[in-house]
């Protein structure tokens, strides 16, 4: 005999949700755009999880030069992977969710160092080699 954990009894309950919703907006849209929206919302998804971390790894570089804590960069990374992977699951409530996830504010960054002084002077070490 197999026990469903809280997490179990939630995630059957989730799927349960998006299912009946499926139904009932195929019922009022029509089954061909429902299927078209699953299809952009999929494509969404895997365009938003590539994206994700275009600018992971300067912003947290940025971040720790500056003596900040990082946690602002892995939570924006984070929930945008977050979802896109809930608008690769096929459903109308995970949709819904991934769309407040990727509206959320995003955190103040500070802007990346200039690599000149005010003077136009680069400064840097150099080896000459012939």
């Amino acid at each position: 005999r197999m026990r469903l954990g809280g997490v179990g009894i939630i995630a059957v309950a989730f799927l349960a949700l998006e299912m009946v919703g499926m139904y009932l907006i195929a019922q009022e849209i029509g089954l061909m755009r429902t299927v078209l929206w699953l299809l952009a919302a999929f494509a969404s998804g895997v365009w938003v999880i590539r994206h994700a971390g275009a600018g992971f790894l300067p912003n947290l570089a940025t971040s720790l030069n500056e003596g900040k804590a990082p946690f602002s960069v892995l939570w924006a990374t984070g929930r945008r992977v977050l979802a896109g992977a809930l608008l690769i699951l096929p459903g109308a409530l995970s949709d819904m969710i991934a769309l407040v996830l990727l509206m959320w504010p995003a955190p103040k960054l500070p802007p990346a160092q200039k690599a000149t002084n005010e003077d136009g002077v680069i400064e840097g070490e150099y080896r000459r080699e012939d």
